[in-house]
């Protein structure tokens, strides 16, 4: 009987948890799920993360670890993965960069952003990795809804908030219960790259 292997997710923020989460579990083996959460960390942005990166690939020769940060103002993944760690990648370290937001990714699936908040899929971008500021476009999207509910959540309530008081919860219900990451990782390249990494993964002792 093949068990699931255990993965330590390392993240900036709650969503990319949700969305992390939701991969691990999308991902199967032999019809069952490939992986099982067993430690999660969360510095609150990717300070921490770039801090401690060497730290994960020390401790990623023992277990496997998948880390998801945003790409924001870097030119493109490697040039992040080569300033970020300078040394040779651990086997075990599942270490991916979302273009350029966590955010990009949910826009990817929009027929089922555009179902959960109402919005017609016709004001979507079509190639969400090109977009420069994902959260921006998502906020931008969701003032278009009529669900109150859910502009309520997600929305700002005055200037001084950059996303509404329960922004991560309301797409995190969405990742969970609607997300669907074939849908998405069709117009993300990086979701996709991300997948890819995740079904070819085999775990190493060294």
């Amino acid at each position: 009987m093949i068990h699931p292997i255990p993965l330590t997710i390392v993240f900036e923020d709650q969503l990319s948890e949700h969305v992390m989460s939701k991969l691990a579990a999308q991902i199967h083996r032999d019809g069952k799920p490939k992986f099982t959460v067993a430690l999660s960390y969360s510095g609150g942005g990717n300070g921490y993360i770039k801090k401690n990166i060497k730290g994960f690939n020390a401790a990623s020769k023992g277990s496997a670890y998948f880390v998801l940060t945003d790409l924001d103002n870097y030119t493109c993944a490697p040039e992040l993965m080569k300033q970020w760690l300078n040394i040779p990648q651990n086997n075990n370290l599942i270490l991916r960069v979302a273009v350029r937001e966590v955010e990009s990714w949910i826009l990817a699936d929009i027929e089922g952003f555009s179902t959960f908040t109402g919005v017609s899929s016709v004001h979507f971008p079509e190639n969400p990795d090109e977009i420069l500021d994902p959260k921006a476009e998502l906020l931008r999207i969701i003032k278009k809804s009529r669900l109150r509910s859910v502009k309520e959540d997600v929305l700002p309530k005055n200037i001084y908030a950059t996303i509404g008081p329960n922004y991560n919860g309301r797409l995190g219900e969405f990742v969970y219960k609607h997300w669907s990451v074939k849908r998405a990782a069709e117009r993300s390249d990086s979701l996709a790259r991300t997948v890819n990494a995740l079904t070819a993964f085999e775990l190493r002792y060294t």
